[in-house]
């Protein structure tokens, strides 16, 4: 319960899971915004067409058949990769795209840092004959968007070898978030961002 401007506000009993895991060194955590023009942006994981229950269906008043399914041994694959990459300190930003999808995740990524990014969509890792919606809005687990300067790539990739993952895209210091064809500017971006937070 909380009481805001003289109004209780209470949200209805909801079953909550928290993960925590240990971090030996907190000096090595990384980040969501993106930080360096140039810099490479990866996708690591695959995208399925999972949109069931995601935001983009909400919006449109649909619910879906296809949620998103865990794979733990493969989740497990995927995370102990990026550990592996953050351990090395070789991910300038790092962040795990949940609600919304890839297009939620490149966005808050590019906001963080009032930085552009420049994504091509046919990059991006997946399972089967996906539309640029389902690539964007899905909210397939056990991914990642990361940005990495261009000298590192070549271990970072070593680091990640036997996961999917891709280059999808760069950093750059023009602000507009460009997705395949489409261009949005940063200051629709946080136009659309800043509204969601008024009524709090």
């Amino acid at each position: 319960d909380s009481t805001r401007g003289g109004k209780k506000i209470s949200i209805p009993p909801t079953v909550l899971f928290s993960a925590i895991a240990r971090m030996d060194d907190i000096a090595k955590a990384v980040t969501l915004d993106a930080k360096f023009a140039g810099d490479l942006v990866y996708v690591i994981g695959n995208t399925a067409d999972e949109l069931g229950g995601s935001e983009y269906f909400a919006m449109l008043d649909a619910t879906g058949n296809n949620v998103p399914k865990v794979d733990a041994e493969y989740a497990q694959a995927v995370y102990r990769a990026v550990s592996a990459v953050t351990e090395a300190e070789l991910a300038d930003s790092l962040h795990t795209p949940a609600l919304g999808g890839l297009a939620a995740g490149f966005a808050k990524v590019a906001m963080g840092g009032r930085l552009g990014l420049e994504i091509d969509l046919a990059k991006i890792p997946h399972q089967g004959n996906l539309t640029p919606e389902q690539l964007l809005f899905s909210e397939s687990n056990s991914r990642f968007i990361m940005t990495v300067k261009p000298e590192n790539a070549a271990r970072v990739e070593e680091l990640l070898k036997g996961i999917p993952f891709a280059q999808v895209g760069k950093v750059t210091e023009k602000t507009d978030l460009v997705l395949g064809g489409t261009v949005l500017p940063m200051a629709q971006l946080l136009k659309h961002y800043q509204a969601t937070l008024a009524g709090i």
